[in-house]
């Protein structure tokens, strides 16, 4: 029993010492190993994916990145750059077509709204020009001519076509059209004074 306790305590002095020594060498190879050269991770998956058990456990991007140089790393940050530079370049580009295009259409919409505008004023022209000739017609035509045409007409169509005509001649053709149409006629405009 004796033997047996020594063997015990032999043990637990063995594990007590020589497990603090392994952590330490461990903790030393994971620290120290990287600024001396030696890569413990990728060692470490290395090792890892020709264990059977454990290659199922490791990514396969330890080749990939084996294979990676600063110079492949720099040569494609280069090229991202370049890349880079040339999609600003391109949404410079498609920013300033922007900006004309918009440039355009608003100097296009001036034009249209101006072209617009000079439209109105000639069919405003036109319309007066053209009542201004009606209205002369009705003033060198006989008053009992003017009726006659006149009450052809709906109320409205009279007092459209009268507006521009002189008020003494006006006078004369009510007096000549028929006394119920010559009514609604005085009555539209006493409306539209109102």
């Amino acid at each position: 029993m004796k033997n047996e306790k020594q063997k015990g305590k032999g043990i637990q002095t063995l594990l007590a010492v020589a497990i603090p020594i392994i952590l330490v060498l461990i903790l030393a190879v994971v620290f120290v190993g990287p600024m001396l050269g030696f890569d413990v991770i990728d060692k470490s998956k290395n090792f890892a994916s020709e264990v059977p058990v454990l290659s199922s456990l490791v990514d396969d991007d330890t080749e990939m990145k084996a294979t990676e140089t600063p110079n492949d790393l720099k040569a494609e940050n280069n090229s991202l750059a370049v890349e880079l530079e040339q999609t600003r370049a391109q949404l410079d580009e498609a920013v300033r077509a922007l900006s004309e295009a918009r440039s355009e259409l608003e100097t296009l919409q001036a034009e249209q709204s101006l072209q617009q505008q000079e439209n109105e004023a000639q069919v405003v022209n036109q319309t007066s020009n053209s009542r201004n000739e009606l209205a002369k017609t009705y003033e060198l035509m006989s008053a009992k001519s003017a009726a006659a045409i006149l009450n052809e007409l709906t109320v409205d169509e009279i007092i459209i076509q009268l507006e521009d005509v002189k008020t003494e001649t006006k006078s004369a053709i009510l007096e000549k059209m028929d006394k119920e149409k010559a009514a609604d006629v005085v009555r539209g405009w006493s409306e539209t004074l109102n």
